[in-house]
């Protein structure tokens, strides 16, 4: 892989639940996950939805016996980011080395919240004792580096709490601000500061503005609108609609896209297989 650029790849774009079918062929039906490989040895993961699986069988094909590093960023640990952790064959290969980040979420470290949800009753094979190297990292706040990408956090509006991710690589930024609700000042204004200037920024919208209204306030997400607004106010060059609603179909999500662009021709909707340079 050359050092000159990277490409950020989506496997999953759907919230919530897995939406197989044949009204979301088109952007796809797994849930969270994107990925950057930074050399044939070394892989940047955001997120462990059902499509870390997709991920995981692409990396089946490489060369067995090599020794590879996985560094994952979790944005949090509801089961729509999590529950494809469990189907990722480097997990049982004794050559990997997996390092994953994270927020301590009610006292609890990444690892001890992982090993929790990871083993019996939950799942038949517990994460601790897997045969790959695994370690853990909890977010002091401060950016991390992996490879050249300096890797940056900011707490968002979540239940549960949620962590927004930057990779900046040279001259170029892609923001990660999947799972968060617009609507704090505090927090919206950090999140315009945190993605100033990017060249692409992934944000929560699930909701259309009338499904935000008539119920869905306080549940932790965004919409299409508030999107374009933070995008706008970030002066970002390309704004990508993502964490799609497992009610919207892909003629749904078009229709999305047709309005957002009427507010700012710069937007594209997140898809399965959808990468973007940096």
């Amino acid at each position: 892989m050359s050092q000159s650029g990277y490409k950020l790849r989506f496997w999953g774009v759907r919230g919530t639940v897995p939406t197989p079918g044949g009204e979301t062929l088109k952007c796809g039906g797994n849930t969270v996950c994107l990925s950057a490989a930074l050399a044939d040895d070394r892989h940047l993961i955001l997120d462990c939805g059902t499509g870390l699986r997709i991920l995981g069988n692409e990396l089946s094909g490489l060369k067995r016996g090599v020794p590879r590093q996985y560094h994952i960023f979790l944005s949090h640990y509801h089961f729509d980011h999590i529950e494809g952790l469990p189907f990722f064959p480097p997990l049982y290969d004794s050559y990997s080395a997996i390092t994953f980040h994270g927020f301590r979420s009610g006292g609890r470290s990444v690892r001890q919240v992982l090993e929790g949800l990871i083993a019996p009753p939950y799942f038949p094979v517990r994460l601790a004792g897997v045969p790959s190297k695994v370690e853990y990292v909890d977010t002091d706040g401060l950016p991390v580096t992996v490879s050249d990408i300096e890797v940056s956090c900011l707490p968002l509006r979540h239940p549960d709490g949620s962590l927004s991710y930057r990779l900046q690589h040279g001259g170029k930024i892609i923001v990660f601000a999947t799972d968060h609700e617009h609507g704090d000042e505090a927090t919206d204004k950090a999140l315009v500061r945190f993605s100033e200037g990017a060249d692409y920024l992934i944000y929560d919208a699930t909701y259309l503005q009338a499904e935000y209204e008539s119920l869905r306030r306080g549940w932790g997400h965004s919409t299409w609108y508030a999107a374009v607004k933070t995008a706008r106010l970030a002066k970002v060059k390309t704004l990508v609609l993502f964490h799609h609603h497992p009610d919207h179909s892909d003629q749904d999500l078009e229709e999305i896209l047709r309005v957002a662009r009427e507010e700012l021709p710069a937007t594209e909707i997140a898809k399965e297989g959808m990468e973007l340079p940096f």
